[in-house]
């Protein structure tokens, strides 16, 4: 029994064993093994020795040196297990092209695992990478990165890969061209497009009447011009309708203080009422940068409504005669949508003499009143403009009727007025003035012979009465 288990134990250590091992050796052939940053094996910086070329630690903040043209690059690397065949491949970043300061060649270097002397005189197994990189002539000073590329794998077939980044500063080169912030653009002007001028005609409107008004856009800027500009035109009321076939018109372009018409057409309802309408312009127009912009505009068009104001005139008697004082009454009428103001009527006729003005006052439209006048019939000369001489007969003039609109503008209508101016037939004035003094002389005598007469009267009286006492006494 003893024998036998001997023998199991040598067939396992000679046979079963060495055949496993092989099949391992097999399979870390395979060289396709993803690549890693971290796997089994890590790779680091020595942080904490100072190796031979370098001033400090990393970990005291190593910095690269430049000299005589030349930049060294010392990356003490260490691994956290064995790495297979105990070599490193490295490899630096420059940069870009067009600003790194190096001179760009192949510098890519195999590093094999060494025992480095440190400070101190200690030895420590690492990987010590160096570089000495040329520098180019016409460097810039400033501050480089520099990436080294670690590759390597580990004793298992485990592809490490670590990329470790250091900065350079140079300070023999050429300082950097300054770069100033650019100015900011300065602001200007936009070109500003106004209603320069309008003309409506006519003007003022009637209502009911058709209008045009032509209006002149100018380009006020004295350098751009403008391009695809639209106007739009609006109205504030419904009264006024446009009449042209649309609304908005297109200019192409407007150059440097140019000008254009544009022509509107339009009509007024029979109601609209007599006030001030006001017509808007809407622009819309890019810069030479294609600068949207916008501006408005606007016009007035005054519209009144037409006045139609009637009056009658009374009938008088076909002759009148002088020394008479006749009443008159004169209706006006307003016939109009509108309102009239200071309506009044005079007359004059050589002959009929007026206080003065008949005055009514305003009207409503659609209302009437009347005018009162009281006329003294005279002579002909003595009205103060007749130039004639004569005295009585036909006598012809006018009655005028006057009133003003809503802006103090007046209008008169005149209708004519006749008739006969008589004599009295009692003489004239200045007849009776002369025969009252003649009749005043003469009253004496009708009293002294009125006295003589009641004093023969009383005398005979007396003496009948006498005689009749006498008769009874005898």
């Amino acid at each position: 029994m003893k024998k036998l288990c001997i023998l199991i134990t040598f067939i396992l250590v000679f046979f079963i064993l060495p055949v496993s091992a092989l099949a391992d050796e097999a399979g870390s052939g395979n060289t396709s093994q993803p690549t890693q940053t971290i796997g089994g094996t890590s790779i680091a910086i020595d942080n904490v020795n100072i190796y031979e070329g370098m001033d400090k630690a990393y970990k005291d903040g190593y910095t690269l040196t430049v000299k005589n043209g030349v930049a060294t690059v010392m990356l003490p690397i260490v691994a956290s297990a064995e790495i297979k065949g105990n070599t490193i491949t490295a490899t630096p970043g420059l940069g870009d092209v067009a600003s790194s300061p190096f001179v760009f060649k192949n510098y890519q270097k195999t590093v094999t695992l060494s025992s480095n002397v440190v400070s101190g005189g200690a030895k420590v197994p690492s990987y010590l990478v160096r570089f000495d990189l040329s520098l180019a002539a016409a460097r810039t000073n400033g501050v480089y990165p520099i990436t080294m590329d670690i590759k390597a794998q580990g004793k298992d077939g485990t592809n490490i890969q670590q990329t470790f980044t250091s900065y350079i500063t140079i300070t023999d080169g050429k300082e950097p061209a300054s770069t100033k912030p650019p100015e900011p653009e300065k602001p200007t002007s936009q070109p500003k497009i106004i209603l320069s001028a309008y003309n409506v005609n006519p003007s003022p409107v009637t209502a009911g009447q058709d209008f045009t008004a032509t209006v002149t856009l100018k380009n006020t800027s004295g350098t751009k011009a403008v391009q695809n500009m639209s106007v739009t035109v609006s109205c504030d009321s419904p009264k006024l309708s446009l009449q042209s076939p649309s609304n908005t018109f297109f200019i192409d372009n407007l150059g440097v203080g140019k000008t254009k018409d544009i022509t509107l057409k339009y009509k007024t309802d029979m109601d609209t009422p007599a006030q001030g309408f006001n017509i808007m312009f809407a622009m819309a127009y890019d810069n030479a940068e294609a600068t949207p912009i916008t501006s408005t505009g606007t016009i007035t068009v005054t519209v009144n409504q037409p006045l139609q104001v009637k009056m009658q005139v009374p009938q008088i008697a076909e002759s009148v005669n002088a020394g008479d004082t006749l009443p008159l009454s004169f209706q006006v009428m307003n016939m109009g949508r509108g309102k009239v103001y200071n309506v009044r009527c005079d007359l004059n006729v050589p002959g009929l003499i007026t206080k003065g003005t008949a005055f009514i006052g305003n009207l409503e439209a659609g209302t009437a009143s009347k005018a009162d006048m009281s006329v003294f019939i005279g002579t002909k000369n003595m009205s103060k403009d007749y130039k004639g001489n004569d005295k009585y007969g036909a006598t012809k003039g006018t009655v005028t009727l006057i009133y003003e609109d809503k802006d103090g503008k007046e209008y008169t209508q005149d209708v004519e007025f006749s008739t006969i101016i008589k004599d009295p037939g009692v003489g004239s004035v200045s007849d009776k003035v002369e025969e009252e003094p003649k009749k005043a002389g003469q009253w004496w005598v009708s009293i002294v012979i009125g006295c003589f007469v009641i004093g023969g009267l009383s005398v005979v009286l007396i003496a009948r009465g006498k005689k009749g006492k006498h008769h009874e006494d005898i």
